[in-house]
Order: structure tokens, then C-alpha cells, then sequence
């Protein structure tokens, strides 16, 4: 018996994207109503390590005649890494590094014009077209997201990633640009920072609204597997991953050889892409022909000899998608990197591709449209998937603030036949979680369906549960991995209680089979409730019973013992400030690296109270990062803002007289409030006074106290000011 479909409803004109088992059969039938003409793009990343740019790179790009591209994009990270970035906007190195690029294309900026860009602080994307070109570019598209597991204290989008997406003729291309977390130790931070980007880029073409006319409550949605071609490039910090066969000078040693290919085995780029576990259907070729790009001395061609002497390593990549196998996209030559160009720690890596563009003639394609439809509606007939889970729930057990969990669900074609249905084979993983088993002929459509009272139609989950991907089409003969993560971020994890049912964390996902049924995938994980994300006063009632008094901060001693802790400061913060205190701000170097195993080192040792002196237990930095996270998880700000904001108005007012300041806060805050921020205010004032640079800091800590909107520039200056004064004036000196 026939079963009546989606396809099986008449329209006049074929509007891509609107029907996936029709954009199937007219993909197979492009023949008879595109042409395709051949377009040179060229993809660079560069990290720029902060630098501020020449006038010109002549050698970034080839200037051959037959390497001139049509189109140039060009993607940087770390573009500026000045303190107050940041916080407040400031364009005048993206200027700079606009103008160095543009003036180092071929012929010069004349003969290329900006068509978009896209920055997040340092993390910067741009394309250009010369001026020669043919190709029609419409529905250009930006997007930005920041990463990272705390957005405040990763310097809000040092990591994170830029994209562009824009329509050339009649093919969807994306451009990507990212810059994931750094550090030997933090692969799964990388492969979260991967899934958060992938999510979270999604745009809203103008040209896919006309073919949801009929259905106005959908809003046209495009994500990164929708386009034709995806070039994800970047500094992806991938690293080599030896397991200690051999040293750094090992590595070292054959990276300047001319067997440096070898070390790609130890890739951990190629084999977290191996596993499925990111950029699953990317590709990058089997050979990289140069050198590792990462790390080098400053101006040479050394390898990095300061004292942390960072281990060489292809951090630097150019990756590339194609939605199906009828696009053409080809690399002309070998990936290169550009060793002449010295200016930072990473070398520029360049890659020129050749994509068959398609320009569809509307006519042809309306002409054979309903007959795709009337195919496509045959073949959902006959094409009935089925899949069979290998669990019923997905179990996560206790999960962590600012540590996400992964589980992995993996869909693959077991059968070519549907008349094998009873011999399911089960596809055998050595990776903990859910094993998706899938009958798939000749292929199969998931989605996850969107939740009751979503506030868009992409909200497919409550915020603290991530699925990469949300839909997907898995080819015959193909597997497709799935991840589920569990992240407790800042912005839940002060919203918790909302957020619990039955002091769990559940969630139902639907996952859609096209043409087939759904499939209800219970999630469950526990939160260990944390010193992250209370209040003030929650975090008091876990101090000892016994009574102390009020100490004189002033009078600081090197006795360090929790027991000293004054009243109304939580023991939480009372040690993490003594710690800093003790080892002083000549140690603090807010450059190095965040590492998440430390930071959950220093958690556990403040809830478990073990040990009380965290003065050892981690660098100075990991313990200022800590205290920076832990005010600005609180339930509310330490400077709450009153009703109709009418403390932050009068502290604004006042901005710089103390006298005024300290009056305010101790008549208008609660007196856990106030003894948090006068504590905070010495550590700060003592350190300003051993090491004056930390003043940059400033709007830092200005976001975790008052919390306020760091977009407006104007008043986040001000809200730096109010700080600045009253940790130059403590409150016994301004109140006389």
C-alpha cells in the first residue's frame, strides 16, 4: 500500500533546500538543467601570535599567473591579544592586518574587493573576489561563537570561531575559521570546542525564506553540513601525541629532517578523525608537505627555545567538506607553509583549491521537477529505515561544573537487504556509550526533533545537553557518530535549581528517521553540587561552627589556616585569596595556558577542604582564573544591582570618590557582599602595587563583581573606574 508523503504535494518551481528526497533525485539529474564553470579558491591561517603586520607579505601568496585564485579567504587567530580587546572593542589591528592582506594578493588591493568578514576579538575571518570575476555572490552570512569553558576567564573569544557563508551562483560555501583550545593535555577541551562550533553555526538565508512561504512558523535554517562545501581552517592546536616513544629533541630532530612526515602518525588531529570523533566527513590530504608550523622562535626558522619549549606539531590546518559526491572540489597543488614569513610563533599555511561551480537553469529544473518529486516519493515507499538501539538510555552518572562528559551513538549500515532484517550485527566500538545499530538502504535521513515550548526551531535540548549532529544523512555503506555531551557551563550552572527535576538532570531526545518512526532516547546524568555556582550565602553555612573574630586584612600574617577566615567570607574564597596573597603577583603570569585538569584539581580541593593551603596545589594564574570563575558563577554578583539597577547607577555616579563608593556598599549590600569585594579589593590593591601592569585587569574583574553588559564600551570603562578607585582607597582610609 502506497503511503502518502511530504513529496507527493504539487508545486510548481524546484527551490533547493526545501525537500532533501527531492534535492537528492534533482542532484543526481543536475545534468539536465545546470552548467558548472571552474573557480580558483585559495584558504590561508595564519596566527599571527599578536604581531602587528608589515605593510605587505609578498611571499604569503603565490604571485604565479597560474596560482592567481578568484577568490582569497584568509582566516587569523590571535590577532590581538591586548588585555583590553577583550573587553572593549577596538578595531585597529584588523584594520591593519586587512590592509597587509589585501595589499600582499596578487596585484595588489586593486584587483580584489572585501565581500565579508567576520572578527571575535582576535579570531578573524575575511574573503575577498577579484575584481575580474564572473561569479554572482548573494546570501553572504556571518557568524561568530566563543568558546571555551569559562567565556570571562578565556578573555571572552581568545578561542572560539569566525564563519562565512555566502552562495556563488547557485553553490553553498562556508567558510570557517577557529582557533581551539591550546595546551598538550586538553584534546577533549579541542573536541568540545569542535562540537561547540559546529552547533552553534547556523544562518538564516534570505533566499530560503521564499520556499517557506507555506509554512510561516518555520524559520529557514542553514548549518554547516547544509552547504555545498565547508573549508575549516585555523589554529586547531591539535598536537603529536607520541605516548613517550620518543623526546622532544626526538621530535625535534626528524621535524627538521626530511622525513617529518613520519611524525604525522602521531597526529592527534588524524586520529580523533579516525575514530569519527570530529570532522567527521572532512577531509585533508594524506601527506602534509611541509614541516610542523608550530612552535618557532620569534623571527627565525627555530624551534622554540624558551624554557617551556613547546613540543613541534601541525597545529595550523586547512580541512575541507563536501555535502555529496556530485560537487567538485579539488586541491590543484600541495598544501604549503610559508617559512619565509618569520613574524610570529606559527608559520602561514596556504591551500589552492578548484571548485566546479553550479548555475542552475531555473527553467530546466522546473521542468523536471515533478517528475523528481513523483521519483522521490517512490523511493520513500520502498525505502522504509529502521535502526535498533543497543541501550534505551543514556546514563552520564555525575557530572561536574566546567567538566563536560561524552557519550558517543553510532549509526552505521549493517544490511544491504531488507529481507537480513533479523541478523543485526552489532558494530563493536571500544568507546564507552550508546551504540546506534541502523538498517540503511541505500541511505537514511536523521534529525532530532525540536522540544515542546522551544523558544526557536533549533532547540532540540535543554542547554546543558549538546548532540553533534542535530541531522545528518548517512551515504550507503557509511557509519555516522553521534555525541552527546553533558556541559555545566556558568550561565547553567547559576540557574541549577531551574534546571534539576528530581535532583537529576533529565532529558528526553526524539530522534526522526525520515520516513520512518522516532525514537524516544531518555538522558539522565547527576550534578555534584559545587561551590560553583551558589550563593554567598549557601557558601557560608559551609564554614565550621566554631566563632572567630574579624581580622584586620591589613595586618596580614603567614599564617594561612582556613580557621582565620573572617566572618561573612566564605572559607571558598577566603582561601583561594590568602593562596594568591602568599605567592604574590610576581608570579602571576596571565599569559599561560588554562589547563582543565588543574582547575578540577583546585575544585575538589576546595570542596573537599583538602588541602586548606592551596598555595601549592597549582600556578598562580590557575588559582587567579579559579577565583575570577568562581565569582562570577555565583548566584548573583558580588556588587548585586538593586532594584531598577539603582546601586550600579550610583556607584557609576560616583566613580571616582571613594568616599562616596565604600559608603554606598556598605549602607546598599548584604555583608557577605561586602566583606567579598573588600578582600578582594586588598588582593587586588596589593597586587597593583608589586606589579602595576595588572591594572589591565581591571575590566576583568569589573565583568565578575558587577556583572554588567560588556558590550556597552562606554560604561564598561566606567564600571573599570569604580573598581580602579576603590582598590586604590581601602574603606578605613576613604570612610576616615
Amino acid at each position: 500500500m502506497a503511503t502518502t508523503t511530504f513529496y507527493t504535494k504539487q508545486r510548481c518551481n524546484w527551490i533547493e533546500g526545501r525537500d532533501a528526497k527531492v534535492d537528492e533525485v534533482m542532484r543526481e539529474w543536475m545534468h539536465k538543467f545546470c552548467s558548472f564553470q571552474d573557480v580558483k579558491i585559495c584558504v590561508s591561517t595564519f596566527n599571527v601570535n599578536g604581531k602587528s603586520p608589515q605593510s605587505v607579505f609578498p611571499t604569503w601568496f603565490s604571485q604565479k599567473r597560474e596560482d592567481i585564485a578568484e577568490f582569497y579567504a584568509v582566516g587569523l587567530q590571535e590577532m590581538d591579544l591586548s588585555v583590553g580587546t577583550y573587553i572593549i572593542d577596538n578595531t585597529k589591528k584588523m584594520e591593519g592586518w586587512t590592509d597587509a592582506i589585501h595589499c600582499s594578493l596578487p596585484g595588489g588591493r586593486t584587483h580584489f574587493n572585501v565581500i565579508g568578514s567576520m572578527r571575535l576579538v582576535g579570531i578573524f575571518v575575511i574573503v575577498f573576489q577579484s575584481v575580474h570575476s564572473k561569479i554572482r555572490v548573494t546570501d553572504i552570512n556571518v557568524k561568530y561563537v566563543a568558546t571555551g569553558i569559562s567565556v570571562l576567564v578565556n578573555k571572552l573569544g581568545n578561542k572560539g570561531g569566525t564563519a562565512i557563508s555566502m552562495k556563488m551562483n547557485d553553490t553553498w560555501v562556508c567558510f570557517v575559521n577557529a582557533h581551539f583550545a591550546a595546551g598538550n593535555n586538553e584534546l577533549e577541551r579541542r573536541n568540545q570546542d569542535f562540537r561547540d562550533i559546529y552547533n552553534d553555526v547556523v544562518f538564516y538565508p534570505r533566499s530560503q525564506q521564499e520556499g517557506l512561504r507555506d509554512r510561516p512558523l518555520e524559520v529557514p535554517v542553514m548549518c554547516l553540513y547544509d552547504h555545498d562545501v565547508v573549508f575549516w581552517f585555523g589554529d586547531l592546536n591539535y598536537r603529536l601525541n607520541t605516548d613517550g616513544k620518543m623526546s622532544n629533541e626526538d621530535v625535534r630532530r626528524i621535524a627538521s629532517s626530511e622525513k617529518f612526515a613520519d611524525l604525522l602518525q602521531y597526529c592527534q588531529l588524524r586520529e580523533q578523525m579516525t575514530h569519527g570523533t570530529v570532522f567527521k566527513d572532512f577531509k585533508e590530504p594524506d601527506s602534509l608537505p611541509f614541516r610542523p608550523t608550530y612552535k618557532y622562535d620569534c623571527g627565525t626558522n627555530t624551534w622554540d627555545t624558551s624554557e617551556k619549549g613547546r613540543v613541534p606539531a601541525w597545529t595550523d590546518r586547512i580541512l575541507t567538506f563536501t555535502k555529496h559526491s556530485k560537487v567538485g572540489l579539488e586541491l590543484i597543488q600541495p598544501m604549503e607553509s610559508v617559512e619565509t614569513i618569520t613574524i610570529s610563533d606559527h608559520k602561514p599555511v596556504r591551500a589552492l583549491f578548484n571548485l566546479k561551480v553550479k548555475k542552475i537553469n531555473e527553467s530546466g529544473a522546473n521542468s523536471v521537477y515533478e517528475e523528481a518529486i513523483r521519483e522521490a516519493d517512490r523511493r520513500a515507499n520502498e525505502e522504509l529505515p529502521q535502526v535498533q538501539l543497543s541501550l534505551n538510555e543514556v546514563d552520564f552518572g555525575i557530572v561536574n561544573y566546567l567538566e563536560p562528559k561524552t557519550r558517543s551513538c553510532y549509526c552505521a549500515k549493517l544490511l544491504e537487504s531488507p529481507s537480513a532484517n533479523n541478523e543485526i550485527i552489532e558494530l563493536k566500538r571500544e568507546k564507552i556509550g550508546l551504540t546506534f545499530l541502523a538498517l540503511l538502504f541505500p541511505s537514511v535521513r536523521f534529525s532530532f526533533k525540536v522540544r515542546p515550548n522551544a523558544r526557536n526551531n533549533q532547540e532540540i535540548c535543554e542547554k546543558w545537553l549538546m548532540v553533534t549532529p542535530t541531522h545528518y544523512q548517512i551515504p550507503q555503506g557509511s557509519s555516522m557518530e553521534i555525541s552527546l555531551t553533558v556541559s555545566i557551563s556558568t550561565d547553567i550552572v547559576r540557574r541549577i535549581q531551574d534546571v534539576l527535576r528530581n535532583g537529576q538532570l533529565q532529558e528526553i531526545l526524539v530522534l526522526h528517521l525520515e520516513n520512518g518512526r522516532d525514537y524516544f532516547i531518555p538522558v539522565t546524568a547527576v550534578y555534584n553540587n559545587s561551590c560553583f555556582g551558589s550563593t554567598l550565602e549557601k557558601l557560608l553555612t559551609a564554614r565550621p561552627k566554631k566563632e572567630v573574630n574579624l581580622i584586620d586584612f591589613d595586618d596580614f600574617s603567614d599564617n594561612l589556616a582556613s580557621d582565620n577566615c573572617p566572618p561573612y567570607v566564605p572559607r571558598v574564597v577566603y582561601r583561594l585569596v590568602m593562596a594568591l596573597r602568599v605567592r604574590g603577583a610576581a608570579q602571576l603570569n596571565i599569559e599561560e595556558e588554562l589547563d582543565n585538569a588543574v582547575f578540577n584539581r583546585i575544585r575538589s580541593a576546595l570542596e573537599t577542604g583538602n588541602p586548606d593551603d592551596m598555595s601549592t596545589i597549582a600556578s598562580s594564574y590557575m588559582l587567579y582564573s579559579a577565583l575570577i570563575r568562581l565569582l562570577d558563577s555565583l548566584d548573583e554578583p558580588v556588587i548585586m544591582e538593586g532594584m531598577f539597577k539603582i546601586i550600579h547607577k550610583e556607584m557609576i555616579k560616583y566613580r571616582t570618590d571613594a568616599r562616596q563608593l565604600w559608603t554606598t556598599v556598605r549602607s546598599s549590600l548584604p555583608k557577605p557582599n561586602q566583606a567579598v569585594l573588600e578582600l578582594v579589593c586588598l588582593m587586588l590593591r596589593e597586587f597593583f602595587s608589586q606589579k602595576y601592569e595588572l591594572r589591565d585587569q581591571l575590566s576583568l574583574w569589573a565583568g565578575a563583581l558587577f556583572r554588567h553588559d560588556i558590550t556597552e564600551e562606554r560604561m564598561n570603562g566606567m564600571y573599570a573606574t569604580v573598581l580602579q578607585t576603590m582598590c586604590d582607597y581601602a574603606p578605613d582610609v576613604a570612610l576616615g
